[in-house]
């Protein structure tokens, strides 16, 4: 049985067995990885540090066609602040649920590697940025790794472009904002403030200042990224 390195974070833990637990990864290039942390539960176990949500390190595992078994782990990272706060931690596994669903065994994932650390550590350690704000750029962002990046200039119906000062419908659908002529239905409206912050923050990522209305932003972004992952968040409904 070969023995691999892989550079992950802790996605999931499951309970398996009496003393060990499946662990999901998320690898930049594996992708999903699955792996057995046997053991771990014992309470002398040098695994349990490692088998736990949030977790990001080295993980070296045993490889059995195609069964991953953990035997050793050099932690780079426990994001152990988030779990103080119940909400950011609420915050926090919204976003490790998000890239589970997102990301494919044997599928690099670099990008969203990245993207998850780099909001884990603003979640972790930024404590003056209001969590669901990171969790909103986070959203965002991740639409637009995703390949669906909202479309947030010009109508989706008639292409006109909607000015910066101006307020706007947004279609889930479509993937993009609408003017009031095009407005069909029950659009989510979003206003001038929130559609800069989006334009900004698709720029500049989470140094964009945060606006007030981070609880319609997240209806938006959550819908929106849910659609297209066709699926349901369970700890969506604890946010915001």
């Amino acid at each position: 049985m070969p023995s691999e390195t892989l550079q992950g974070i802790v996605l999931r833990v499951a309970n398996y067995r009496e003393h060990d637990r499946m662990l999901t990864l998320l690898t930049p290039d594996r992708g999903r990885v699955d792996v057995l942390s046997r053991g771990c539960r014992r309470p002398k176990s040098c695994l349990m540090p490692a088998s736990e949500s949030f977790v990001m390190g080295e993980f070296v595992v045993f490889r059995n066609q195609d069964r991953y078994t953990l035997t050793s782990c050099t932690i780079g990272e426990a994001f152990y602040p988030v779990r103080l706060d119940a909400y950011r931690m609420t915050c926090g596994a919204y976003m490790l649920q998000l890239a589970q669903a997102a990301a494919h065994p044997e599928q690099e994932a670099e990008a969203l590697y990245e993207l998850l650390a780099d909001s884990l550590q603003h979640l972790c350690y930024h404590e003056n940025e209001n969590p669901l704000t990171i969790v909103n750029a986070y959203l965002l962002l991740f639409a637009a790794e995703g390949g669906y990046r909202p479309r947030l200039n010009h109508c989706v119906y008639c292409q006109r472009e909607i000015a910066p000062n101006h307020s706007a419908g947004f279609d889930i659908i479509e993937g993009g904002i609408c003017c009031r002529a095009c407005a069909k239905g029950a659009l989510m409206r979003l206003s001038a403030a929130e559609l800069n912050w989006m334009r900004a923050t698709l720029k500049t990522g989470f140094d964009t200042p945060p606006v007030p209305e981070d609880k319609t932003l997240f209806e938006v972004l959550r819908r929106y990224v849910e659609s297209r992952l066709e699926t349901t968040i369970k700890s969506s409904k604890f946010l915001p």
